[in-house]
């Protein structure tokens, strides 16, 4: 009998001691974006490098959500706790009126990429006139920017296709697309998929595209698309691109926000282990961001020695 009790005493004892533990550690929600897209595979590869090298202090939850401009609203609302965007979308945001974003870590650059079915006869920027055109999801700051290039540039597509990037690559292989449009690090899967059942053609930038592209949109910078990205890609290829970013929210508790910088930055092996991309998520290229770091950031850049340029630095900051 007494070990019995024994044995009941040590198995509620152990219950416990899981449940303080538990109690201790503070959970975190990161925004990704939609099943099978790169931010759903971003956002879920950080929250498990979070748990796999802070689990004694954080549990981390990968989040699918509507992607960018969603998981911006969400911080907003303190829904979530970090999310993956792009900097178009942050500056929407900010131009909105939601000053609560902070920079956490720099993801990776996505060029501009547009596809189209080999045969389409689409070799320029202004043969998209008159052609049915995905820009992904309604609403979403790429459809919007799409829709203003479009009309800035004497552009008329005859139709707008909004979905997301893998639904539109499904509708060009069914013949509903005509030409579609992202921003991606290559290879996106997407892309990859179809070019393996059809021949597709990627078009590129003119000089004077390039150049009023990035007049137009500060986010943007020119650059090139290098030759081998995709199958359909011969050459390197005139584009602009912008960055993907880890972001949060200055209501975030500045010692969180610290430690995850400091163990994302000081395991990019783990980070690039779970897409090669962020092989770019480096504490060089905090100075590409568009909104000010989060005070947490700011200390650990500090700390490295690096010096943060002053529009980067927020309002809520002290050394």
């Amino acid at each position: 009998m007494k070990k019995l009790s024994a044995l009941i005493l040590a198995a509620v004892l152990l219950v416990t001691l899981s449940s303080a533990a538990m109690a201790a550690q503070t959970r975190l929600s990161i925004g990704g974006g939609s099943s099978g897209g790169n931010f759903y595979v971003v956002g879920g590869g950080v929250a498990t490098v979070i748990n796999n090298l802070l689990g004694d202090k954080y549990i981390a939850t990968g989040e699918e959500t509507g992607g960018s401009s969603a998981n911006l609203v969400m911080l907003g609302d303190e829904e979530i706790d970090f999310g993956v965007t792009m900097t178009s979308p942050i500056k929407e945001a900010i131009a909105s009126g939601n000053d609560c974003i902070r920079g956490a870590i720099p993801l990776y650059p996505s060029y501009l990429t547009i596809y189209t079915p080999a045969n389409s006869g689409i070799k320029t920027l202004q043969d998209l006139n008159g052609r049915i055109v995905g820009v992904g999801s309604k609403g979403a700051a790429m459809d919007k920017v799409w829709r203003e290039i479009f009309a800035n540039h004497g552009i008329a597509p005859k139709e707008i296709f909004n979905d997301g990037h893998g639904a539109t690559a499904t509708a060009m292989k069914n013949g509903d697309v005509d030409a579609a449009i992202l921003y991606s690090l290559p290879p996106f899967a997407a892309i990859a998929e179809l070019e393996a059942s059809m021949e597709l053609n990627f078009v590129g930038l003119t000089a004077e595209e390039q150049a009023a592209l990035c007049a137009e949109y500060d986010f943007y910078t020119p650059s090139t698309m290098p030759a081998g990205s995709y199958k359909g890609v011969t050459e390197d290829l005139p584009v602009v691109s912008e960055w993907n970013m880890l972001v949060t929210s200055s209501n975030v508790d500045e010692e969180i926000v610290y430690d995850i910088v400091k163990t994302l930055m000081e395991n990019n092996a783990a980070l690039v282990e779970i897409y090669k991309g962020l092989t770019y998520a480096t504490p060089e290229n905090m100075v590409n961001f568009n909104c000010p770091l989060h005070a947490g950031a700011v200390r650990y850049l500090t700390e490295i020695g690096i010096e943060v340029p002053a529009e980067l630095i927020p309002a809520e900051y002290t050394k």
